[in-house]
């Protein structure tokens, strides 16, 4: 009888298991394809991300303008750049550390009251903000410490990678120039409060402007004839890196974050001249051409959210959004502070009418200017 053979069963499932495997080039085809599908699709993803921090900056703006509005409906005027009239060791101060930016007086309609009543108030038992009154150079004092370090997230811009505390403030002692002796953390702050157009002397802050805010402004809506809608009063700008006071640094460069840096001018003040009333800046046609005589550069914008410095809490619609060259102050009130942001083509503003809008860099500059007026006279067309 003839023995049946039966098949080799194992040798059949390994033959048909090499049969229907990958080969190397398939495997390459497709790991290529998954990568190009990733390049497509990754951009798409950071598009929509940053649309979405775009939006909690649009909130955060629209936060403040209802906080604005509950702040007049309470007391018939917007809070002013505050200033106090006596130091904690009851000397006068100069003006340039008592100033109190509006966002702490905002703080109450905010959900932020425990804040707000932790700094003590009033003209003689109150202490000064800053140590020294030389510019960009302050520790912050004892008693306004704790507030200063408190990072606000109302008072961020998540597109901005910034630092929520800059560690680079400090006070000069009198033993010699720029010796940091001691540091103090502050918290940042992206949100500006505009002062007008700094076109002719509209720069300075300690005089009345021709925007919202400036020295114990207080301005009421009805001083906006302009009308609500048509008047800027927040926008936003980039913190800055941090860099400490440093001579003869050259041009900051493209980093939109060291653009948002200061350069002060030289002190011989080449580029200032008396006017009525106080002294300050010629109005330069040309900033890019101006900042080539600064001596000095400071990556300090946006460093404390308690002080109306300039540098921390203010711009003007001098520059159209993001521009080219880096912002240039004197000291702490004087010069032209830019609005700008990590946001593609432009910047968020918030209205008088509490409304926030996107606004383009190529908006045209004098439509940008009579949008940081409150009377400028002049019909506005749409942003």
């Amino acid at each position: 009888m003839q023995q049946k053979i039966l098949p080799n069963r194992k040798v059949k499932i390994m033959y048909h298991s090499l049969k229907n495997a990958f080969t190397l080039v398939e495997l390459l085809v497709v790991i290529a394809i998954i990568g190009v599908l990733i390049a497509l699709l990754l951009p798409a993803v950071q598009a929509a991300r940053e649309a979405a921090r775009r939006v909690q900056c649009n909130n955060n703006q629209k936060q403040y303008g209802i906080a604005l509005h509950n702040y007049h409906a309470a007391l018939n005027a917007l809070p002013g750049l505050a200033a106090r009239t006596t130091r904690f060791n009851g000397s006068i101060c100069c003006p340039g550390g008592q100033l109190i930016a509006p966002h702490f007086w905002l703080l109450p309609y905010m959900e932020q009251s425990a804040l707000y009543d932790s700094l003590p108030k009033g003209s003689t038992s109150s202490p000064w903000i800053f140590c020294k009154c030389e510019p960009f150079s302050n520790a912050v004092a004892d008693s306004a410490s704790m507030v200063s370090q408190v990072p606000i997230s109302a008072f961020r811009c998540p597109s901005d990678p910034g630092p929520n505390l800059m560690t680079t403030i400090a006070c000069d002692t009198d033993s010699g120039p720029q010796p940091v002796t001691v540091v103090t953390p502050t918290a940042t702050n992206n949100y500006m409060c505009c002062t007008g157009s700094a076109t002719g002397t509209n720069y300075d802050v300690f005089f009345r402007t021709d925007g919202t805010f400036y020295d114990d402004s207080f301005t009421g809506f009805e001083s906006m004839t302009d009308g609500t809608s048509n008047v800027i009063v927040l926008s936003e700008a980039i913190i800055g890196d941090g860099t400490p006071r440093g001579t003869n640094p050259g041009h900051p460069g493209d980093q939109p974050w060291l653009r948002s840096g200061l350069e002060e001018l030289a002190g011989d003040n080449t580029h200032f001249a008396e006017y009525p009333g106080g002294c300050g800046l010629t109005e330069p046609v040309d900033l890019d051409a101006a900042v080539l005589g600064a001596t000095k550069f400071f990556g300090w914008r946006g460093y404390l959210w308690l002080s109306a410095r300039a540098p921390a809490t203010l711009f003007s619609t001098y520059s159209t959004p993001n521009p080219l060259h880096p912002d240039l102050g004197w000291r702490s009130v004087y010069g032209y502070y830019a609005a700008r942001s990590f946001h593609t083509g432009g910047v968020n503003v918030t209205l008088g009418d509490g409304s926030v809008r996107f606004v383009s860099n190529t908006v045209s500059l004098d439509v940008w200017r009579n949008y940081g007026k409150v009377d400028s006279g002049f019909a506005k067309p749409g942003l």
